[in-house]
């Protein structure tokens, strides 16, 4: 198993492209930890404001539009459509990142294996069998598995990320729509 492994970063451009895969990954799942508890507490905070609304004419002030219509001048429904897409503004940050990667990181495996064929062909005899080449193109091929191994995750997380934003982004609208029909 070490040897094979070896084997495989023996080429530098594996070395910095499951290097870079590596890094990818780590991140992935730094941004989705970090923004799916943040989410979640916020949408919490959230639900807990709308109730208020509903039992009382106040405005809560846990809200994330509490603020925002405090500095307004008329509080009317423009005004709290842009304080909710501030909030979703704010919500959507590092979203593009999971998008970055689920996008890119198999053509980079991919970039990865076509480097290990070529230097598998290179590497060829004037005679040469199958049994000779088909070990340097299957360690080749590793890098487009790391590659959608990277882009799964990363596209799943955003999937789940953009629906908890969308929870949130209703639940601002339905504050709106309560307060404003009091």
């Amino acid at each position: 198993m070490l040897l094979e492994i070896s084997k495989i970063l023996a080429n530098p451009i594996n070395i910095i492209v499951l290097g870079w895969l590596g890094i990818y990954l780590f991140f992935v799942f730094f941004v989705f930890f970090y923004k799916y508890f943040q989410l979640s507490s916020w949408i919490k905070r959230e639900e807990e404001s709308f109730k208020s609304i509903v039992m009382s004419d106040v405005f809560p002030i846990n809200s994330s539009l509490k603020e925002c219509i405090e500095t307004a001048e008329k509080v009317n429904t423009l005004t709290f459509d842009a304080c909710i897409q501030a909030a979703k503004k704010r919500a959507k940050k590092g979203l593009a990142f999971l998008s970055i990667v689920a996008s890119t990181s198999p053509f980079i495996g991919l970039f990865g294996t076509v480097i290990g064929i070529l230097s598998a062909f290179k590497g060829m005899q004037s005679v040469t069998t199958i049994n000779m080449i088909a070990p340097a193109i299957a360690d080749a091929l590793i890098a487009t598995a790391v590659g959608i191994l990277v882009a799964v995750p990363a596209y799943s997380f955003h999937q789940i990320l953009a629906s908890k934003i969308e929870d949130l982004i209703a639940t601002l609208k339905m504050q709106r729509d309560m307060y404003l029909s009091k």
